[in-house]
C-alpha cells in the first residue's frame, strides 16, 4: 500500500511538471510548441526543450498568435522553414505514408500468420479409421 502511494505520489508531480506551462507565455504557445521538434536536441519537443533555439522557437510562436495566425499557420511556416522533420507527426503523403501504413500491414500479416498455424486442422482419413478400429478392438 506504502509503495502504491509513493508510486502515486510521484506520478502525480510528474503529471503537474508536464502540464503546467510558464507563467510569461499563454499555454497554446506550449500546446504548438508540443508538436514540433527542437532542431538541435535529440527527442525533445521545442516545448519541453530550454535551448536557445527552442526559447526562440515558442518565442515566435507568441508572436504568431498575437499577430492572429492559427496553429496551422504556424506550422506551416516551421515546416517551410526546417522541413517535415520538424513535426512530431508527420504528414500521411509520400514516402511518410509508409511510417503509418506499415505497422498495420504488419500486424495484419502477423494475425493472418497466427491464425494460420493455430487453426484447427482435420486429421488424414487413414488416421481416423485406424483410431475407430482400435476403439473397436477389445483391451487386451
Amino acid at each position: 500500500m506504502r509503495l502504491f502511494l509513493l508510486v502515486l505520489l510521484f506520478w502525480a508531480g510528474a503529471l503537474a511538471q508536464e502540464t503546467a506551462p510558464p507563467p510569461d507565455l499563454s499555454p497554446e504557445v506550449f500546446q504548438i510548441a508540443r508538436a514540433l521538434r527542437c532542431p538541435v536536441c535529440q527527442g525533445e519537443s521545442a516545448a519541453e526543450s530550454n535551448s536557445g533555439v527552442a526559447v526562440e522557437m515558442r518565442r515566435l510562436i507568441a508572436e504568431m498568435l498575437q499577430e492572429g495566425k492559427s496553429p496551422e499557420e504556424i506550422k506551416a511556416f516551421f515546416v517551410e522553414r526546417y522541413g517535415d522533420w520538424i513535426l512530431y507527426e508527420p504528414p500521411r503523403r509520400g514516402l511518410t505514408l509508409w511510417a503509418w501504413v506499415l505497422p498495420l500491414v504488419a500486424l495484419l500479416l502477423l494475425g493472418l500468420g497466427l491464425f494460420a498455424y493455430f487453426r484447427p486442422r482435420p486429421l488424414p482419413k487413414e488416421l481416423l479409421e485406424e483410431a475407430e478400429r482400435r476403439m473397436k478392438e477389445p483391451p487386451a
